[in-house]
């Protein structure tokens, strides 16, 4: 599973979060990119207990978030999200602005 950690400390190297993120299981990989990093443990339930343990928690004075990478959507129709007006009638939403009042 692939998690991410943002809210990093620019000063943490990869071995102290390493070592941080073994504690909960087996770590197959990490990078670390500017106040990110992205880890891959192998076992899910393991990493699971690791974003529950490590979430809001404190590293070197940053509290961290840690949840399962999400990666964006090239495409914002694909992604699921409901977007639009909050009226369902369109016309009584437009009656609400009319050319004369934007004029005034």
């Amino acid at each position: 599973m692939q998690i991410f950690i943002g809210n990093i400390c620019k000063n943490i190297d990869s071995d102290q979060l390493r070592v941080r993120l073994e504690k909960f299981g087996k770590v197959e990989s990490l990078k670390i990119n500017d106040e990110m990093a992205y880890a891959e443990m192998p076992h899910d339930k393991e990493a699971e207990i690791a974003i529950m343990h490590l979430d809001k928690s404190d590293l070197e004075g940053f509290k961290i978030s840690v949840h399962t990478a999400r990666y964006a959507s090239s495409d914002r129709r694909k992604s699921g999200r409901i977007g639009g007006r909050r009226s369902k009638d369109h016309k009584s939403y437009t009656r609400m602005f009319t050319r004369k009042d934007l004029l005034t």
